[in-house]
């Protein structure tokens, strides 16, 4: 059975039990609550461990290749112009549908995102030890000290071979566990899912963000049907866009249905080597890199929204210096938003407010009742885009075992 579909068959279990169960079961808490927070803990369990020994063993067999810096660069300004990209193209659809109008409302309390300045003094903590005390989050100081522990064993690769062996015996141990966590992600979705139609319902019960999500909605589907069919089409040698996107398909429901990439992460992993043929070394240098600097959908959703948050401010008009200056934030604040996994538009809005200044600090206020919403959708585009623009990253470099369309996982 395709993950996909098993997948898909969650999510619409998850659908009847949130459709017949009381809301009280999904307070913070509450029995469905907690089923939702375990089965997301269930599916990051050994990815943080499989992602710190991958890296390791990525740069000593790529050091032995001479391609370790090349693929790494290549990676990094791929995902970093697509970030670009994605927030002119958020930009300019939310431009062609102004004004859009968001309700001032007052009294709402939501998490600050983490600064600048914060996120650079945890790239290198106190005490080592706090390396491994962000689980759950993205261990961005733990991968920073894998990489150079990874260095370190390609400068003395015949001392490093019997703890490379080592590394390598655990990758393959915790990559058979990773597989097994997303044969059963379809019956973990069911708490996942469930949990997420009820954040969903919330955002759209008062109905006052009717006309900003239907253009946010259309926006993205534009972008899903159109734009990325186009630059997979341009980018692959003009060929079928539609095997790449299908074979990212259930990584794609995984982050849309968890709000978030945690997830997703596994099932990246696994379909990126089972149906694009993408190794295990390309895969630890090409997937940090995505992650961190690949996220279009949080930048196109959080352009997009940026902008309906400055129009809705009648004393802020919609300048050309203006959007240039927040075409600068949002790939800026989509960056440090990226050092957690758990952040997704609201916390790029959250940061771009703040730096945009001018009175506007608080104006992403105005969005955090659709956060989730905005989240679901983010997801969904980052993780199609991550796992499809892997094969495409180093084009011409690395020659992939891909597999027909009819023999995906």
């Amino acid at each position: 059975m395709k993950l996909w579909f098993k997948y898909l068959a969650g999510i619409a279990f998850g659908a009847l039990l949130f459709w017949v169960s009381p809301p009280s079961l999904f307070e913070p808490g509450a029995a469905f609550y907690l089923a939702s927070e375990i089965a997301v803990r269930i599916g990051f369990y050994v990815l943080e461990l499989l992602l710190l020994v991958n890296i390791p063993l990525a740069v000593v067999k790529l050091y032995e290749e001479k391609r370790f810096w090349g693929l790494s660069l290549q990676s990094f300004a791929f995902f970093a112009l697509s970030l670009l990209v994605a927030t002119i193209l958020g930009l300019g659809a939310a431009l062609l549908v102004l004004p859009i109008r968001l309700p001032l409302l007052s009294d709402i309390a939501a998490p600050v995102a983490q600064g600048f300045g914060k996120g650079f003094l945890e790239l290198f903590p106190a005490n080592i030890s706090e390396l491994f005390l962000r689980s759950g989050d993205w261990p961005l100081p733990a991968l920073l000290l894998s990489l150079c522990i990874g260095l370190a064993m390609a400068h003395d690769p015949i001392a490093a071979k019997p703890f490379t062996n080592i590394l390598d015996s655990l990758s393959r141990i915790l990559h058979t566990i990773n597989v097994f966590i997303t044969e059963i992600a379809g019956a973990l979705l069911i708490p996942i899912s469930a949990k997420a139609f009820y954040l969903m319902a919330g955002s759209l019960r008062q109905g006052i963000y009717g006309s900003f999500i239907l253009y946010l909605s259309s926006a993205c589907i534009g972008l899903l049907l159109i734009v990325l069919p186009l630059a997979l089409f341009l980018l692959n040698g003009k060929k079928n866009p539609l095997p790449l996107l299908y074979s990212s398909l259930p990584a794609a429901l995984a982050a849309m249905s968890s709000g978030g990439m945690r997830f997703a992460l596994g099932t990246i992993i696994r379909q990126s080597r089972e149906n694009q043929g993408i190794k295990r070394r390309y895969n630890a240098v090409f997937l940090p890199s995505g992650l961190f600097t690949g996220r279009i959908g949080t930048a196109f959703i959080a352009a997009f929204s940026f902008v309906a948050v400055l129009s809705s401010y009648s004393q802020l008009t919609i300048s050309l210096p203006r959007i240039l200056l927040v075409a600068v934030l949002i790939p800026l604040a989509s960056l440090a938003a990226s050092t957690s996994l758990s952040s997704g538009p609201i916390a790029v809005i959250t940061l771009a407010c703040g730096l945009f200044g001018r009175g506007f600090e608080n104006g992403y206020l105005v969005i955090v009742p659709v956060a989730f919403l905005l989240a679901m959708m983010a997801g969904f585009l980052d993780a199609l885009w991550i796992g499809a623009a892997q094969s495409l990253v180093a084009k011409g470099s690395i020659k992939a075992d891909s597999k027909v369309p009819r023999n995906f996982i």
